[in-house]
């Protein structure tokens, strides 16, 4: 009997066909999430789940997959996935980490330099013939990152991209890490300084427990005037509420990739303020990284449905193997 794999989004047919002459595949094809009662349908007998973030697969989705090998995801997190419950049932989780540390951190600069420079903003203002007069010493005018003091919120892998570029601008750059990290060029210093201190907070932590609304009401209230947050980490890092008031009183800005809700409500606060560039979750969304992180993930869910380790892991704690 063919082993029967979900796939839980959309993908390209050429990348979905060669599962098809190893595996019997039920494919959801909705542009909306998949609903969760239709996976807990769709998995009942089935063996592997690919999935991305837009799939939440919570405690009870993994409890009634019995027959659940591999869970593979195309992302470096895993927060949409019950770890706890995935590793307590014995079911490996795959992720992609590695792949995506550059893209993402070219487009952190970029936020940086598009919310600091009023980019998205000049082309809205051009779009609309707002455009009547020639050259104009006081048009749009903006603040240069290289004279930035730049603060980044976790020194990881992506952090430690985003400082080396910031290194070519000339940046004052202020790292605050959960352990302690050294890094060429950056000044470490705690966690209430970054936001104080710096024009720009770059937010590149993970999302742990404790990491939830890192960027609090009251962090975001420490910031300078005029100072900017950008975030391509995940959208829970951020009080968002208290965010929108900072924003809507003009005092910050924001360059925003990620959200708590994503897709972002059509009437969310955020679409309304001129002074937040909003992008929606393109961090990896380069042609290179996305197709390593699909190979990659294709890897994890082949190993696991095969009974072997998989070769990119985030519970390895199911193979008797330390975290």
């Amino acid at each position: 009997m063919t082993s029967k794999c979900v796939i839980s989004l959309d993908l390209p047919e050429d990348i979905v066909a060669p599962l098809g002459g190893q595996f019997e595949l039920l494919t959801w094809s909705g542009s909306e999430a998949m609903p969760e009662m239709t996976l807990q349908n769709w998995l009942a007998d089935a063996e592997g789940l690919l999935c991305a973030l837009s799939t939440p697969i919570t405690a009870s989705v993994i409890a009634r997959a019995e027959q659940l090998k591999v869970i593979s995801t195309i992302s470096v997190g895993v927060d949409h996935i019950d770890l706890a419950a995935a590793t307590a049932a014995s079911i490996p989780v795959g992720h992609t980490p590695g792949v995506l540390v550059d893209s993402t951190a070219d487009l952190a600069v970029g936020l940086m330099i598009a919310a600091t420079r009023r980019i998205a903003e000049a082309d809205r203002w051009m779009r609309t013939g707002q455009w009547s007069q020639g050259w104009q010493s006081d048009l749009l005018l903006g603040t240069d990152l290289s004279q930035a003091t730049v603060g980044i919120v976790g020194l990881g892998p992506i952090g430690e991209a985003t400082v080396k570029r910031l290194r070519g601008f000339g940046c004052r750059i202020l790292g605050w890490n959960r352990t302690p990290r050294v890094l060429e060029g950056v000044e470490t210093v705690d966690l209430e300084d970054v936001f104080s201190r710096c024009d720009i907070v770059s937010l590149h932590t993970a999302l742990t427990p404790d990491t939830v609304q890192i960027a609090s009401r009251e962090r975001l209230a420490s910031m300078r005037s005029g100072a900017t947050l950008i975030n391509t980490g995940r959208g829970a890092l951020v009080d968002e509420e208290a965010l929108i008031k900072e924003l809507s009183s003009g005092r910050l800005k924001a360059g925003l990739d990620v959200f708590e809700t994503e897709p972002l409500p059509s009437d969310h606060a955020f679409l309304s303020l001129e002074n937040a560039v909003l992008l929606p979750h393109v961090g990896s969304a380069t042609r290179s990284t996305r197709m390593a992180m699909v190979t990659r993930a294709l890897e994890n869910l082949q190993a696991g449905m095969s009974g072997q380790r998989l070769p990119f892991c985030a519970n390895p704690e199911v193979y008797g193997l330390s975290a």
